[in-house]
């Protein structure tokens, strides 16, 4: 009878053991250099699969193109800072202010705005751009890794970059930084169910701004591809059409502060999920705060007797804008995070709403360009 060697099996359990054994640590050391080292490799098959490009003309058009994009979007954040600055200074805003006051509007409120304008511009002030260099298709829907580290701190002389750090596309939130290494930092996003930030209903306002850059993408999107159109007729209609749009939107006056609750994305370390649906749940306005009373979840009426006289309010309403509160101790508040696509019927007994939404940032699928801001601590 042949003798069965324990030898290989033995030295086989060791090796699982003391891989086991590695501190978490050098784990992401090791994986952040593996994912450093294979990112050109991923850029350059990922660039070849978009644009059928030689593989000879790779490297100089992924420099170029990079390059470019990130000089777009250096140049739209500067665009975008500006306009809030201008719009914080003009005349408009403090005939804003006056007509706010006239119609019994406490300047505590208005002050609070401005210093959370203030706030929001002076992160995104000191905030660092970063490209997409890697997407593992195991975890495509919950984790990217970004070319910016440790490097881009010493080379700033300040912590920038840190677990913790908020992530953005545009103005909109969609992730953390957990890791950080020496030129790679990994992004948790928010379509990944461990990450899960505290927002509120916003209705009017920033909703409404929103809106307009939305129209304005495409407004300048349009005025350059007149071949879409049959006629020059039919272009100056539709480009028409989507000004008066715009002015319309910017007509509607106020905002409401409405329910709060929190967000989770539904995907699973497990290949791409399926669209980029989120979960809500927690939402309601059973506590007074600073924007307002506390209202009755079904009604929406306060709570307080002295405002019964109030109209009633909806808490939440299809197309709502929920932005961050802060109440999370990881995302700054007043960034957009998603819009409301859909309510669930409220149940009976029940001490909340459930909703489905869809990121302001679009399809996290194809995200290029980020920006990292600093953490809060």
């Amino acid at each position: 009878m042949r003798k069965i060697a324990y030898r290989p099996y033995l030295f086989l359990g060791l090796a699982f053991l003391c891989l086991f054994s590695i501190p978490q640590s050098s784990t992401e050391r090791m994986r952040g250099f593996f994912v450093c080292s294979f990112a050109p490799v991923w850029r350059g098959i990922h660039l070849l699969g978009e644009r059928s490009l030689f593989l000879k003309e790779l490297p100089i058009a992924k420099a170029k193109e990079e390059s470019d994009l990130l000089a777009q979007e250096n140049q739209l954040l500067r665009s975008q800072i500006d306009n809030v600055r201008e719009w914080l200074l003009s005349e408009d805003r403090i005939q804003s202010q006056a007509q706010l006051l006239a119609a019994g509007i406490d300047q505590p409120l208005l002050q609070r705005r401005n210093e959370a304008l203030s706030r929001r511009i002076a992160l995104q002030i000191q905030s660092i751009p970063a490209t997409v260099v890697f997407r593992e298709p195991a975890s495509w829907s919950s984790i990217l890794w970004i070319n910016v580290g440790e490097k881009e701190n010493r080379q700033l002389g300040k912590r920038v970059i840190a677990k913790n750090s908020p992530v953005l596309s545009g103005t909109s939130i969609v992730g953390i930084v957990e890791y950080v290494g020496e030129a790679t930092s990994r992004v948790r996003l928010i379509t990944d169910r461990r990450l899960v930030p505290s927002v509120r209903a916003l209705r009017g306002g920033e909703q409404n701004r929103h809106l307009v850059d939305q129209v304005d993408a495409v407004l300048f999107a349009l005025e350059r591809r007149s071949e879409l159109f049959q006629s020059a007729e039919e272009e100056a209609l539709c480009l028409q059409l989507l000004a008066r749009l715009k002015t319309q939107i910017q007509r509607i006056e106020g905002e409401s502060y409405l329910a709060k609750g929190e967000l989770h994305g539904g995907s699973c370390p497990l290949w791409r999920a399926r669209g980029q649906k989120l979960k809500g749940v927690g939402f309601n306005y059973d506590f007074a705060d600073e924007e307002g009373p506390a209202r009755d979840l079904r009604t929406g009426m306060p709570y307080d007797a002295s405002r019964k006289k109030q109209d009633p309010i909806p808490l939440l309403r299809p197309g709502d804008l929920l932005i961050t509160t802060g109440l999370d101790g990881i995302f700054p508040a007043g960034f957009p995070v998603a819009l409301i696509s859909k309510i669930d019927t409220l149940k009976e007994g029940a001490s909340s709403y459930e909703i489905d939404a869809v990121p302001t940032a679009g399809n996290l699928d194809t995200l290029s360009h980020l920006t990292v801001l600093a953490p809060l601590s």
